[in-house]
C-alpha cells in the first residue's frame, strides 16, 4: 500500500484514481507512488465490478464513499480514469465538487449508449485494424500485444492478479447523463494503444467531450503500470 500525503498535505485536489473494465485497482500503484514522490495525494477507488447488481450509479457512488473515507469529500478533487472507467467519471461530477477530470485511453460515453454498444457506435474494430496495418501486426492481437505493450516480466506477472470479472450489468447499462458533465478536462492517449490509437481517442474526444486538452503519453493501454513516470508527469501538470 502507497502511503499518500494527505490533500491538506499538498494543497492540491486529491487524485481519485478510477480503473477501467475488470480490473483491480492495484494497477495503479507505480503511478501512485510516483504521486506521492511529487507531493500528490491519492486514492485508488475499487469498483465492485464483479457484482452484477452493480449499477453505474453505484460505482459513481463508490467513488464518492473512496472520497469521504479519505476526508476529502466535500473538497474539488481530481478525478483520473481509464477506458471504462470514464462511463463512472462522467458522473461523479453530481455527487462530489471536481476541480477537473483526466481520461487516460477513455471510453467516452454518448448519451443513452451503453459499454456494450460503445464499441460499434465509435468504429473502434477499424480504427484498431488500421493500427495493426500501420505496424505491421496481424490481428487478431495476443493479451501482450494488445494490452500489455511495454511490460517488464514482472509487470506481466502482476497483471494476472489484476484481472477481475465485469458484471454484464454496468457495461450493458445506458449511460445515464445528458451529455459529459462541464468539467475542465484533459485526455490523455497512449502513443502504442493497440486496442484505442491515439487518432481515434482524440477523435472521440473532438465528438463526445468539446472544449478539452488533448495530449499522448508513452505506453500501451495499460501505460500506467509501464510508464508511470512519464503519466505522472503529465498528470501534475495539470
Amino acid at each position: 500500500m502507497v502511503n499518500s500525503p494527505t490533500p491538506a498535505d499538498t494543497g492540491r485536489p486529491h487524485v481519485l484514481l478510477i480503473p477501467g473494465a475488470g480490473s483491480d485497482p492495484g494497477y495503479w500503484d507505480a503511478l501512485r507512488a510516483r504521486l506521492t514522490a511529487s507531493g500528490r495525494s491519492s486514492t485508488a477507488v475499487d469498483l465492485p465490478c464483479a457484482d452484477e447488481s452493480a449499477s453505474l450509479e453505484d460505482y459513481a457512488r463508490t467513488v464518492l464513499d473512496a472520497a469521504d473515507r479519505d476526508g476529502t469529500a466535500g473538497e474539488p478533487v481530481h478525478v483520473v480514469a481509464h477506458s471504462f472507467g470514464a462511463f463512472t467519471a462522467g458522473l461523479v461530477p453530481d455527487l462530489l465538487p471536481v476541480a477537473r477530470m483526466t481520461l487516460l485511453s477513455p471510453m467516452i460515453p454518448a448519451p443513452g449508449e451503453s459499454g456494450a454498444q460503445w464499441w460499434a457506435a465509435t468504429d473502434q474494430a477499424g480504427a484498431h485494424q488500421r493500427a495493426a496495418e500501420r505496424n505491421g501486426l496481424q490481428l487478431p492481437l495476443d493479451m501482450d500485444e494488445l494490452f500489455y505493450t511495454g511490460f517488464s516480466a514482472e509487470q506481466r506477472e502482476n497483471a494476472d492478479r489484476w484481472e477481475r470479472d465485469q458484471s454484464d450489468r454496468a457495461f450493458s447499462q445506458p449511460w445515464p447523463r445528458a451529455g459529459w458533465p462541464e468539467v475542465p478536462t484533459t485526455v490523455l492517449a497512449f502513443a502504442s494503444d493497440r486496442l484505442f490509437p491515439p487518432e481515434f481517442t482524440e477523435r472521440l474526444a473532438t465528438e463526445r467531450i468539446g472544449p478539452h486538452i488533448f495530449g499522448e503519453v508513452p505506453g500501451g493501454h495499460m501505460g500506467m503500470v509501464s510508464h508511470p513516470d512519464e503519466l505522472a508527469d503529465a498528470i501534475t501538470r495539470e
